[in-house]
């Protein structure tokens, strides 16, 4: 709806889409069904998603999974330059840890159980017992992107949208940020971290870079530099903190725009 009410103006718009397919979600339930994770994500590409895109006679101009090539080799080098720049480093991890969400909880964040679950803390998303796992990770320094956040939140206004999406999120970041877990080594279904190959990209740094991969970044810089940032990113509430905090603090550590500067669409 939005990308053909762009058209409609006359306005330049690259329409992207597609299918995040690593992550302990995906080998989980690939196992329950008998198969490889990239057969899983394989059938449901061409069994679900690509035929309902036709179905519904969306007018997407990409559609990247994260698997290809294309994306993963652009992955590893985007991590392997915040390592070089001293942004990441090695440490350790425990606490509670949602399979579904693919994220970290924080204490205070989650329910307590009943009926079947008592006793059982629960992510508040998907009303389900969380992991406690404990694993050695590379971090991400988070942690110091606190106050340029709310420098560009405040210079930019209509960064996040609605309203309350964005009171949302600058209250949390102004609780303070702690450093982000970019990595993941209790299984290997994922990008491997380019230096230190027990360890896989965690998935949500993966998924957002195939913002940049999908127009080129280190691979056709004519394209990239007349397509990136995007103009819109429309997603749901749940995924609202990746999307406005880790993807934004991530460009900046890259020295990369992460809002669009001409009226274009590449959401």
């Amino acid at each position: 709806m939005l990308t053909r009410w762009h058209r409609q103006r006359g306005e330049k718009v690259w329409y992207l889409t597609g299918t995040d397919e690593h992550g302990q979600k995906i080998m989980r339930t690939a196992e329950a069904n008998g198969v490889t994770p990239q057969a899983w994500a394989d059938k449901l590409v061409t069994e679900a998603w690509e035929p309902l895109w036709e179905h519904l006679d969306i007018a997407n101009d990409d559609f990247i999974r994260t698997t290809q090539k294309r994306h993963t080799d652009r992955v590893q080098e985007f991590v392997q330059d915040l390592y070089d720049k001293g942004e990441i480093y090695k440490g350790g991890y425990e606490g509670p840890y949602c399979v579904g969400c693919e994220e970290y909880k924080l204490p205070g964040e989650l329910l307590d159980g009943e009926g079947e679950y008592t006793g059982q803390k629960l992510c508040p998303i998907h009303k389900k017992p969380v992991e406690i796992l404990s694993e050695e990770n590379y971090f991400f320094k988070l942690s110091e992107y606190g106050e340029k956040l709310i420098a560009h939140y405040e210079a930019n206004p209509g960064f996040i949208q609605p309203e309350s999406a964005r009171n949302e999120v600058v209250n949390f970041v102004r609780q303070g940020l702690q450093d982000l877990s970019i990595s993941r080594s209790t299984f290997d279904w994922g990008v491997p971290v380019p230096w230190d190959d027990k360890h896989v990209i965690y998935v949500w740094v993966d998924a957002l870079l195939n913002y940049a991969t999908a127009v080129g970044y280190n691979e056709n810089p004519e394209k990239f530099e007349s397509t990136f940032p995007a103009d819109v990113h429309l997603v749901g509430k749940d995924i609202l903190r990746f999307h406005a905090i880790i993807w934004p603090a991530m460009l900046m550590a890259q020295g990369l725009p992460s809002r669009g500067r001409s009226p274009r669409t590449a959401g």
